[in-house]
């Protein structure tokens, strides 16, 4: 009895083991849903405390902002004044989480081609034609500045690329078939992207149940890697050129072997730990 006894204990813990294992190796729905309840849970608990005295701010597009300026979208000579006083405010890096997909609908040369065609209208075209371009001029304050514009990937195809501000090495394994992988893209009109020092996509990447617990620093569209537009601010505020992706098989990055995915993404002189896919646990305010 004693020795069925001493085997049951060693047995029942080494099944204990190895059903624990195989639940976190096979990961099925309802572990994923338990361990999604017990983070939200700890973000409920113990929120992170929001410091005023942090350098990131955020400018938005308010209730107060559109009953000074008007309704959205704003017109392009008053973003570029919003980039020139962040500018001269000192400002590292200034994102733009909004696609200029589209030509300011208000320029002169847009707005003449709505206006009715009358004689006084067809009069006024060559004075019309010699006025600025919104759009240019825009894109002339964003090439004065440290600006990062942001595009969106799409699951559409399409032939559009973004354009690369920067740079990737990689240090183990090829951490493309990791990344959040998309198809297409919107882009920023090609003047104000080409002005820019940084270009970042700003997708989330939501959980099976939609909550966003998750934000990607690093993105695939096709076979070429795009970094986000949060690394493309933390790269333009450093003045940093590359990035540095190191995934399994890399000094240091234990994978006993295994293709494991991602482990780290170097900003400058920030290090970012991730998980396999490029991506960064949220713990919201």
């Amino acid at each position: 009895m004693g020795a069925m006894r001493r085997l049951r204990q060693r047995i029942v813990p080494l099944l204990i083991l190895a059903l624990l294992l195989g639940l976190r190796i096979l990961d099925p729905g309802a572990t994923q849903q338990a361990r999604w309840l017990v983070f939200d849970t700890y973000q409920r608990i113990k929120p992170r405390i929001y410091d005023p005295r942090l350098p990131v701010k955020i400018i938005d597009i308010d209730d107060a902002s559109l009953a000074r300026l008007g309704q959205w979208p704003w017109p392009r000579p008053v973003m570029a004044r919003l980039v020139e006083r962040l500018a001269r405010a000192g400002a590292a890096a200034i994102a733009f989480d909004i696609v200029f997909a589209e030509p300011d609908r208000s320029s002169p040369e847009q707005a003449l081609k709505v206006w009715p065609q009358t004689r006084e209208v067809i009069a006024l075209r060559e004075s019309v034609a010699a006025l600025p371009s919104h759009d240019g001029l825009f894109a002339e304050s964003i090439a004065q500045a440290r600006v990062i514009t942001g595009f969106v990937l799409t699951h559409n195809e399409g032939t559009q690329r973004p354009a690369q501000k920067s740079t990737f090495a990689i240090a183990g394994d090829d951490p493309k078939p990791f990344a959040p992988a998309f198809e297409g893209a919107v882009l920023n009109l090609p003047e104000i992207e080409a002005a820019a020092s940084g270009n970042g996509a700003f997708n989330s990447t939501p959980d099976a149940d939609s909550v966003v617990r998750r934000v990607p620093f690093v993105l695939r569209l096709g076979d070429q890697l795009y970094p986000s537009l949060v690394a493309e601010a933390l790269r333009v505020a450093q003045s940093a050129r590359t990035y540095i992706i190191k995934s399994s098989g890399a000094s240091g990055v234990i994978a006993f072997g295994e293709k494991t995915g991602i482990d780290a993404i170097k900003i400058g002189q920030m290090q970012v730990r991730t998980d396999a896919k490029g991506r960064v646990m949220l713990h919201y305010t």
